[in-house]
């Protein structure tokens, strides 16, 4: 009687033992598989870091980021999309002991990167096929700014008159807005617009205002290409024809303080403050000097030139100089 029981019980044992040592197996399995990354896993490798994601046109993007040290000896592709495009790829790598990689690209559009793991024993040439079967990371946005080329640097006109301001936007588009803005007290303003053509270039006409000088930058405020840019387009000068006499009464009193010397350099001016910097022209020749007295007050005379100041311009008696105030 107890032997027929326990023969019926022996096998539920069994089976339970059985179960038991399947059970064991399984977990020892699982702790020695590698992670799989199957799609849809909740696992997805963070971005690839890198320190700045604006990038000037040119700079190097160096990459870095990691995956599981279990799949340490893969191999991985960059791929990139710029904006509105699909993705591509652009370098492939092997995972170090660690699981880490590093790229170093340089990119001229915006748009984002990510981090594909190849299949195993995958040659390079699958970096080319969609990644959405493959472990893929984050994706990072990359904005890469334009470059502005600009050519001349100063340009000197007539009061009411146009300067040309040429230049170059790289990448070379077709159609690209630009503007030069004028500054003056810190503050900018647009004074001319243009677009680029087929090779870059752009011409923006620029018209000068009442006598005086002013800095120009030309702008670039971005697009789905390229992040925003600018670049100084140096000093437009606005000169306009005065009547200047000269003195030289050496050794006399200044109003702006001081005494009148042979060498001194200034002019006298009866309403501009003491200090204000003004640039005179006379036959080629060119001065920037300070206003350092008051006058002069016959007739029409604008500036009263020291004798410093005449000299410097070959200038001598009556005449008309061209200046910027």
């Amino acid at each position: 009687m107890r032997s027929q029981r326990a023969s019926r019980i022996a096998p539920r044992h069994a089976a339970i033992g059985a179960l038991a040592l399947g059970t064991t197996l399984s977990v020892t399995a699982l702790a020695f598989a590698k992670p799989s990354h199957a799609p849809g896993s909740s696992t997805v490798p963070p971005a690839p870091v890198l320190r700045d994601p604006t990038l000037r046109l040119g700079q190097r993007a160096d990459l870095r980021g990691r995956f599981p040290a279990a799949d340490a000896g893969r191999s991985v592709a960059l791929q990139y999309a710029p904006r509105g495009a699909r993705w591509r790829p652009l370098d492939t790598t092997t995972l170090d002991a660690g699981g880490r990689y590093r790229f170093s690209v340089r990119l001229e559009r915006s748009g984002a990167l990510r981090i594909v793991l190849l299949p195993e024993g995958a040659a390079a040439a699958a970096a080319v096929a969609p990644a959405e079967a493959s472990p893929t990371s984050r994706a990072l946005r990359v904005a890469v700014a334009g470059r502005l080329v600009v050519g001349q640097r100063s340009f000197d006109v007539h009061a009411g008159g146009a300067a040309e301001v040429r230049g170059t936007l790289l990448p070379r588009t077709h159609g690209r807005r630009i503007v030069v803005e004028a500054g003056s007290g810190g503050r900018w303003r647009v004074v001319a617009r243009a677009r680029t053509r087929a090779n870059g270039h752009f011409d923006a006409h620029v018209v000068a205002g009442g006598a005086g000088a002013q800095k120009l930058r030309v702008r670039f405020a971005g697009d789905s290409r390229n992040a925003a840019t600018r670049a100084g387009a140096g000093t437009l000068r606005a000169f306009r024809p005065t009547l200047a006499s000269w003195y030289d009464l050496y050794g006399g009193a200044l109003a702006c303080g001081g005494t009148l010397g042979y060498g001194t350099l200034g002019v006298a001016n009866k309403t501009l403050p003491c200090g204000t910097q003004v640039t005179l022209r006379y036959r080629g020749r060119e001065v920037t000097v300070p206003v350092i007295d008051r006058g002069p007050y016959v007739g029409g005379r604008e500036w009263d030139l020291t004798g410093a100041t005449a000299r410097r311009l070959g200038f001598d008696g009556v005449g008309v100089v061209w200046s910027t105030r």
